[in-house]
C-alpha cells in the first residue's frame, strides 16, 4: 500500500481554490493509500486559513475533520536542517517518521528530489503515480 505525506500547501489549495490539488484528493478517497500528517500541518493548515483566508472555527470545524480523520498522526521525534525552509523541515520529518514512500507538495523546489526513500513530488505527479498503478 502506497504511503504518503501531503504538504500543508496542497491541503489548503484544495480547500480554497479546488483544481488539481482536489483531483488529488478525491483520487485518494477512492485509493487505498496511507495518509500521514503531524501536529505541525494540522496547526499550519488551519492557521493560514484563519489567517491568510479569513476562515472562521466553524469554518475549520466542518471542513478539517474529514480531511484529518483518514489520516494517521505521527510525532516526529527526528529533527532536520535539510530545506532551506524550517516549516518545509517539520514536513518531511513527518514524511521520514512515517517511513512514506511520497512527500506530495506545490513547493518541489523547496525539498530535495528524494531523502531517505521519501520522493518529492508534485500533485500532478502523485495522480499520475495512482493512476499508471491501478490502470485508469
Amino acid at each position: 500500500m502506497t504511503s504518503v505525506v501531503i504538504d500543508s500547501n496542497l491541503y489548503i489549495s484544495a480547500l480554497v481554490f479546488g483544481g488539481t490539488p482536489q483531483q488529488l484528493f478525491d483520487l485518494l478517497q477512492r485509493e487505498k493509500v496511507r495518509l500521514y500528517l503531524s501536529e505541525f500541518i494540522v496547526d499550519e493548515v488551519s492557521g493560514t486559513l484563519v489567517r491568510k483566508f479569513g476562515w472562521t472555527s466553524e469554518d475549520l470545524e466542518e471542513f478539517l475533520p474529514p480531511l484529518w480523520e483518514r489520516c494517521t498522526l505521527i510525532r516526529p521525534t527526528l529533527r532536520l536542517k535539510v530545506c532551506g525552509d524550517p516549516d518545509d523541515d517539520h514536513v518531511l520529518e513527518c514524511a521520514v517518521a512515517a517511513s512514506a514512500e511520497y512527500l506530495v507538495t506545490g513547493n518541489t523546489k523547496h525539498f530535495p528530489g528524494e531523502y531517505r526513500g521519501v520522493r518529492v513530488v508534485t500533485a500532478r505527479q502523485m495522480i499520475e503515480q495512482l493512476e499508471t498503478r491501478t490502470g485508469e
